[in-house]
């Protein structure tokens, strides 16, 4: 397959994902605050969840622009990824409405997890096939592996001590791919420079 022709695909089922949560919110039945007050926790994750699956969204873009090759193994990697970030949006409405329980944080954190080590595993695919994004993998590796292990403590703590604790970690994650995701600019820039000087001599 194309790359553009699964960018397509991938761009628009991850445009659906992150907006269609927003149609299982319960309409308040009042018009008093204390009435939208029980929406909170749901817009609060919900906001959460948009922003680091944008922010991934970005991230993967940034890493694709230079992708000449995609195996079947790629295109399988990202269909699984795409699986579970179409989980995302029951997790974070059930989440939303038992914000402080344990199982809602774990599943929720859980399936946030899996998504970041699938992206991962999709990197190293795309990097074995296409020499051009050598430029960018050491930030690449040391964000995801950065990405994974906050998460992983996030579990811990709400295992042991504070439930909320996982969506923390998830807030943490996403400074860590904006961080990243800067990087890989810069490093996406200098890549090119160097391209074009060698070219232009």
């Amino acid at each position: 397959m194309r790359k553009d022709r699964f960018e397509a695909f991938f761009d628009a089922v991850m445009a659906i994902i992150m907006t269609i949560v927003v149609l299982e919110f319960a309409i308040p039945k009042g018009t008093d605050w204390s009435n939208v007050k029980g929406l909170m926790f749901q817009v609060v994750v919900y906001a959460i969840s948009f922003f680091y699956l944008g922010m991934m969204w970005m991230n993967i873009h940034t890493l694709w622009h230079n992708v000449e090759y995609i195996t079947r193994g790629v295109m399988w990697v990202n269909m699984i990824m795409l699986f579970f970030s179409s989980m995302l949006p029951f997790w974070v409405v059930y989440l939303g409405r038992n914000f402080f329980a344990l199982v809602p944080q774990l599943l929720y954190g859980m399936d946030v997890l899996l998504i970041t080590i699938t992206n991962f595993i999709s990197a190293e695919l795309l990097r074995k096939h296409n020499p051009a994004l050598n430029y960018g993998v050491e930030y690449l590796r040391c964000g995801m592996i950065l990405d994974i292990s906050t998460k992983l403590i996030g579990i811990i703590v709400a295992l042991i001590w504070f439930p909320p604790a996982i969506t923390i970690s998830v807030i943490v994650a996403m400074v860590i791919l904006s961080f990243n995701f800067t990087l890989l600019r810069r490093k996406k820039r200098a890549y090119k420079q160097r391209n074009d000087e060698t070219t232009n001599e």
